[in-house]
């Protein structure tokens, strides 16, 4: 038989997808959304020195464009997945990719709004026991 004379040359390439895939898919999709536009949000508008009047910090700036590089990338893939150009197997991959969309944004919003150690005075920061002061 030829490439086109097959009888089922009309049935999608991956089948029908099935109501729990499609609920994980839009849970995964809010999730990612929801903590890839936070993540983003909180890197230009929050940070320690903004009552003092000091710019967004370089590190937040760049931390925001990789997370946003690595999210087109995966928008890519999941528009390749729809439209039959991955194969199956590859949903695990974009499975996988998302959870650790996830935690890249749970570590960025960590170092957005928690202190650093050095950061604070010792004595009064929250985050630090009270250390002595160094004898001479």
């Amino acid at each position: 038989m030829r490439g086109g004379d097959h009888p089922d040359d009309n049935e999608p390439l991956f089948g029908e997808t099935k109501r729990s895939d499609r609920i994980i898919q839009y849970v995964l999709t809010g999730a990612v959304t929801f903590m890839v536009l936070f993540t983003v949000a909180s890197a230009f508008f929050y940070f320690d020195n903004k009552a003092k009047g000091e710019k967004v910090p370089i590190t937040n700036i760049f931390y925001a464009l990789s997370l946003m590089l690595i999210v087109i990338g995966q928008i890519v893939m999941i528009i390749w997945y729809r439209e039959g150009d991955l194969d199956p197997k590859f949903r695990r991959f974009i499975y996988f990719n998302a959870f650790t969309t996830i935690l890249l944004c749970i570590a960025g919003n960590l170092f957005f709004h928690l202190p650093f150690a050095g950061d604070c005075d010792p004595c009064t920061c929250p985050t630090q026991p009270p250390t002595a002061p160094p004898t001479t």
